[in-house]
């Protein structure tokens, strides 16, 4: 079976963001109706500026499966030719359409476009349902340095 993929537009923003929502629902957030509503809003906004979106179409309507790559500008890193970098969010699949390849092409698509805009990092956080399709598409663990993040404003209070 041939999977087709195809470039997200703004009238998909809506289902892109639902899956993403099952996405982190799956690995213990809790989205609200304000955060789909302005995802949506970002998502219109963006796509097929600095973000690119693949989908592909489920069979009985709306969307199977998703990914997003943001394309950001970066200051130089020796050895690096590109000033942009990638990072890729939300890859996820409706539940019924797991197991398909979906995901896989997805990613594909989004890895073909970065390579076409002469982007040479991609960067992404993984879950461990997904780790090993990435592991597949030459991602690793980054070892050169620590990953850390700081929450501050709102999000450093609901830390607490």
């Amino acid at each position: 079976m041939v999977v087709k993929v195809r470039e997200a537009v703004e009238s998909d923003a809506a289902e892109i963001v639902h899956l993403g929502a099952l996405m982190y629902k799956s690995v213990g957030a809790k989205p609200t109706p304000q955060w789909a509503l302005e995802s949506t809003r970002i998502v219109k906004e963006r796509l097929g500026r600095d973000l690119i979106g693949y989908v592909i179409d489920a069979p009985e309507g709306g969307l199977a499966s998703c990914g997003l790559v943001n394309i950001v500008p970066r200051l130089p890193r020796p050895g690096r030719h590109s000033p942009l970098a990638a990072y890729v969010q939300w890859v996820s699949t409706a539940p019924q359409h797991y197991r398909k390849g979906y995901a896989r092409a997805i990613m594909e698509a989004l890895l073909e476009e970065t390579d076409r805009r002469g982007i040479e990092v991609v960067e992404l956080h993984a879950t461990d349902r997904g780790r090993h399709l990435y592991d597949e598409l030459g991602f690793f663990v980054k070892t050169d340095n620590i990953a850390m993040q700081a929450l501050r404003g709102q999000a450093a209070k609901e830390r607490h």
